[in-house]
């Protein structure tokens, strides 16, 4: 009996992830799920942090689209009322990447239905469909926010993990405005990948973040640490990005862009520890509260579209033991400090472009019908 139980113990842990995602499926076909309540983004309770009008004009918005916080089991979408999502949410994913962005102005973060951690572990069609789903409401939040915020000074789209895939998104289905596109300071898609194809497709009006001051581009990586192989398969193979048609597109064999968050650079450069400015575990503080990072805690360097890390010093920025936690969205940020650093000085960038080099003019007004007026001869007078 001892001898059957240890089998089945090293089993059970042998297949932990396939046991993982066999309890977080659904069993419930899309076409037949009824999806979560709507969002009503004219209602404050659908924000974390609303948009609103104040401020000078030049003022910058951040508009952040949290990671998963759901992991699966019921729904293949997020229930806004769910308590143990709502808790992640406020918790950790909103002080751990929103936070890096308090300083540089004003940060706006939507709740969205977002996709649960199971759609992303397969590539059927009701994955898809979810992730689909999950996009329509960032894509309706962005437009609000856009409505809502008041001037023309510069914008920050925040991604993460699926967050990313919605920026992606967004790059492509309204940045393609110009005078929208003029005002971009960055875009940050962090831990999802970024095909470099895509720059010359649906994000053909961007770039990858070449400098540390570029502008109207976009700053992507994914950490890694050695013996994650697994986890760096299913990154370059079994990723899916929106495509021009908003299609899901799969990522494999497609070369990925990187660039290093230490470095603010796209190049393949070493970034030794002392450059690393903090990471920070802002888990649990309340909104306003600043936490003290970490710097010099690993070293970072773009390759072949991954960015290798080191193991991280303190334990705080480490992953705890959890079911699936490789799966999981990092409850930390291994470049809090870094990332505040980086968007204050892109900031400070595209508003010196605009005084060097001026701003477009501002698009023309609604359309009017010109009618064809007959020219009547004035009667001739006499003297």
């Amino acid at each position: 009996m001892i001898v059957l139980i240890v089998l089945v113990s090293i089993s059970a842990f042998a297949g932990r992830d396939n046991l993982f995602r066999f309890f977080l499926d659904p069993r419930i076909p899309f076409q037949t799920y009824q999806p979560p309540a709507a969002p009503d983004y004219d209602d404050a309770s659908s924000w974390v942090l609303p948009p609103y009008n104040n401020g000078a004009e030049s003022e910058t918005n951040i508009f952040v689209v949290h990671p998963t916080i759901y992991w699966g089991g019921k729904d293949w979408n997020t229930k806004l009322d769910d308590e143990q999502s709502a808790d992640w949410l406020l918790r950790i994913a909103v002080p751990n990447w929103a936070g890096p962005f308090r300083a540089v102005g004003s940060v706006i973060v939507p709740k969205y239905r977002a996709a649960s951690l199971y759609s992303f572990l397969t590539t059927r069609h009701d994955a898809r469909a979810a992730r689909a789903l999950a996009y329509g409401d960032v894509l309706a939040a962005f437009d609000k926010f856009r409505a809502s915020i008041k001037g023309n000074g510069p914008i920050i789209l925040v991604g993460v993990e699926q967050g990313g895939l919605h920026v992606l998104g967004l790059l492509q289905d309204r940045f393609d405005d110009a005078h929208l596109r003029e005002r971009l300071a960055v875009a940050y898609v962090i831990d999802f990948a970024v095909p470099l194809d895509l720059f010359q497709n649906g994000l053909s009006g961007l770039s990858v973040c070449k400098t540390a001051t570029s502008t109207q581009c976009v700053v992507t990586y994914t950490a890694f640490q050695s013996g994650q192989e697994k986890e760096i398969i299913r990154f370059r193979e079994r990723s899916m990005v929106w495509d021009q048609k908003g299609r899901l597109q799969n990522t494999q064999g497609r070369a990925l862009a990187c660039v290093n968050p230490v470095l603010g650079s796209a190049s393949l450069d070493f970034a030794p520890r002392r450059l690393h400015l903090g990471g920070a575990n802002a888990s649990g503080l309340d909104w306003g509260a600043e936490p003290a990072p970490l710097p010099g805690q690993t070293s970072a360097q773009c390759e072949e579209g991954l960015l290798w890390v080191d193991r991280p010093r303190s334990k705080s920025l480490r992953k705890k033991f959890s079911l699936g936690k490789r799966f999981k969205p990092d409850p930390f940020n291994l470049f809090y400090a870094d990332l505040a650093k980086d968007s204050q000085k892109r900031v400070d960038s595209l508003l010196e472009k605009f005084e060097v080099e001026g701003r477009l003019a501002p698009p023309f007004g609604d359309a009017i019908e010109l009618r064809e007026s007959p020219i009547n001869k004035a009667p001739e007078t006499t003297q």
